[in-house]
């Protein structure tokens, strides 16, 4: 990678980082008009995480080392995007948003991260792989449905055929 195409990946990230703080910013002052004390517990959570995170990349981006188009073994770094991977993101967060209130939060977050896991692989599928990464989609989606259901009793789409 060239020292002009780091120095514009370092910028990029610095100012997307400052972005999202001030977003994050703007969403933690909104919910200073919240009366109910749990209803602004979750999203000063998550932007008091997205800030250390920001803050975090920016300091990575800052005083990270070049490495000069290699990967960290010294093999080549794959250089740009894939575009069908990219379509089917946004395809699979599309198709999770419509098919949450039919099918429930449970279906459609697995089904979503199956066609994610599935879209994303660079990978080839091993027998490892085959067997550990559907089990662990389903302890994840599953973690994140009782974390949510349970624990924040935040209501979750049912579905139509779950009522």
């Amino acid at each position: 990678m060239s020292e002009a195409k780091e120095g514009h990946s370092a910028l990029t990230n610095i100012v997307m980082a400052l972005i999202f703080i001030a977003l994050c910013g703007v969403a933690m002052w909104d919910t200073t008009n919240m009366a109910d004390p749990d209803s602004y517990v979750f999203p000063r959570a998550v932007a008091t995480a997205l800030i250390v995170f920001s803050v975090m990349l920016i300091l990575y981006s800052l005083l990270r080392p070049g490495r000069g188009g290699r990967d960290l073994e010294g093999g080549e770094v794959q250089k740009g995007g894939n575009t069908p991977r990219r379509v089917a993101l946004v395809g699979c967060m599309l198709g999770t948003a419509f098919l949450m209130p039919v099918l429930g939060f449970l279906p459609a977050g697995l089904l979503s991260f199956g066609a994610l896991m599935l879209s994303a692989m660079y990978d080839p599928w091993t027998r490892f792989r085959l067997i550990v990464y559907p089990i662990a989609g389903v302890a994840i989606v599953a973690g994140f449905y009782l974390l949510f259901s349970k624990a924040f009793l935040v209501p979750l789409p049912e579905g139509i055929f779950f009522d």
